[in-house]
């Protein structure tokens, strides 16, 4: 199953409804703290579920299912700090600070908006009394960009989602879907570099102009807003260039790419370019490409990356100086290249004939 998940604003809610909204993640967060705390002093018991009869209306959260799920998170947290303390004698309560609230099917569920600027409607059953025998909801405007709108289309039902009303003060839902069966077709291998985004087996190259983008990261007071607007020019150029990359490999079948981590930890390069490297984001070039491989079909496989720059594609040779830079000059055979050609060559080989690659 493939998990998708959508954020949305609460900008487009009036500040009735928005206050309404903090009042019950500020009064969820309360009693989650209280009920841990009468746990605690044995007070309630420690269960997965209690009955709401069992449960006390210790502020304005009256609703018996809020409750309940107030419970439930609280008998988690406590549960999951209890498991992780070695020394019993020593455990201390856990303190909930701030709490994202997962709200049950019972409380919400949303409606298809046919007319006007809005896609749906979430409506929310509130904790607090309207009158003696009904409580109080209210609805969500939410809009969807494209891409949800293409999920949907694949068949997301959006009545099987999960929805987390967040404490940073928005809402996300949650749904899966059956993953795409894979296809068959032509290999390709891509290195994941900082000078190209991406170097192909097939003597391709994209992303050449991030570098600019990172230069100007550096160069901008990191928090301030032309900062944070520099860093969504890079997320935006990143998924225009996998994008781009798949556009043109639309045949292939399978993409190996190196199972990068850590690559500027503990790095020996000047503090100048450390700082330029702090800003190539490889992890989202992966996350892009195995949601693209969910979804389109193709089998994403990752290697080891150790010395697919240092091998030479044509004699096998490993040289840690025929790398030269961008360039690639085997001291052994004497094939000439480019250094991320060479190594993306190399990524596909070991994809190919990997556990993963072999896979029918």
């Amino acid at each position: 199953m493939i998990l998708r998940t959508t954020s949305h604003t609460m900008k487009y809610m009036n500040s009735g409804k928005e206050s309404l909204y903090w009042r019950i993640v500020r009064d969820y967060t309360e009693l989650v703290q209280l009920y841990i705390d009468m746990i605690h002093n044995k007070k309630l018991p420690l269960k997965t579920f209690l009955s709401s009869k069992q449960l006390p209306i210790l502020n304005d959260i009256e609703r018996s299912s809020w409750r309940a799920v107030c419970y439930k998170e609280a008998s988690m947290a406590y549960r999951s700090v209890l498991n992780l303390t070695k020394d019993k004698k020593k455990f201390t309560k856990p303190v909930v600070k701030a709490h994202s609230i997962n709200l049950e099917y019972r409380l919400w569920n949303i409606q298809k908006c046919d007319s006007g600027e809005f896609n749906y409607f979430i409506k929310i059953v509130s904790p607090y009394k309207k009158s003696e025998y009904r409580y109080l909801s209210f609805n969500v405007p939410i809009k969807f960009h494209r891409v949800n709108r293409i999920l949907i289309e694949q068949g997301f039902n959006m009545n099987s989602a999960t929805m987390m009303l967040t404490d940073k003060g928005n809402i996300k839902l949650y749904w899966e879907k059956e993953e795409v069966a894979k296809r068959e077709g032509k290999p390709i291998g891509v290195d994941c570099g900082y000078k190209k985004l991406l170097a192909c087996s097939d003597n391709t190259t994209y992303g050449e102009e991030l570098e600019q983008i990172y230069e100007k990261i550096s160069r901008k007071k990191q928090g301030s807003k032309a900062f944070k607007r520099a860093l969504i020019e890079r997320d935006q150029a990143i998924n225009k260039t996998v994008k781009d990359f798949y556009n043109d490999h639309k045949d292939c079948g399978l993409v190996a790419c190196e199972n990068l981590k850590c690559v500027k930890h503990k790095s020996k390069f000047s503090k100048k370019f450390n700082n330029k490297l702090q800003r190539w984001s490889y992890p989202k070039v992966l996350t892009k490409l195995e949601r693209l491989s969910e979804t389109e079909g193709f089998r994403l496989v990752k290697i080891p990356p150790a010395y697919t720059s240092q091998r030479c594609h044509v004699c096998n040779t490993v040289d840690k100086s025929s790398r030269q830079g961008e360039k690639f000059h085997c001291q052994t055979c004497g094939a000439e290249c480019d250094a991320d050609i060479n190594a993306a060559i190399n990524i596909l080989r070991l994809g190919v004939y990997s556990p993963q690659g072999l896979i029918n």
